[in-house]
């Protein structure tokens, strides 16, 4: 096989990654958005406290499922580049990415056990 043709085909590979994890956080926003204004209408946001964390913990656990995604598809794009440099780049955004995650996965924790 052509060396041409395999990195063509893992680009489109790593972009196909890469949109699922946007298409997944694209969703978890929708839907968090969607029951935040169901119930800010209803009523029962105001009445109900715990109602913002159950909507913080789904958007929370589609934040990290999507950027999971898209750090997967960082890692796949570090073997089509060709230099240092850009792998280079690309460690630093997955670092940073994993550190978001790690973040977010906490308040997660913290937010269910309340």
């Amino acid at each position: 096989m052509d060396w041409q043709v395999f990195h063509t085909i893992l680009v489109f590979i790593q972009r196909g990654i890469s949109a699922i994890g946007i298409l997944i956080i694209l969703s978890g926003v929708i839907l968090s958005l969607s029951q935040y204004l169901y119930y800010f209408f209803s009523g029962q946001l105001l009445s109900q406290g715990e109602r913002i964390n159950a909507i913080r913990l789904t958007l929370g656990r589609v934040l990290i499922l999507g950027l999971e995604f898209i750090v997967a598809a960082d890692l796949v794009g570090t073997t089509t580049t060709p230099d240092y440099y850009a792998v280079g780049l690309l460690a630093i955004i997955v670092v940073v990415r994993t550190i978001l995650s790690f973040s977010i996965n906490r308040e997660l924790m913290s937010l269910s056990k309340e």
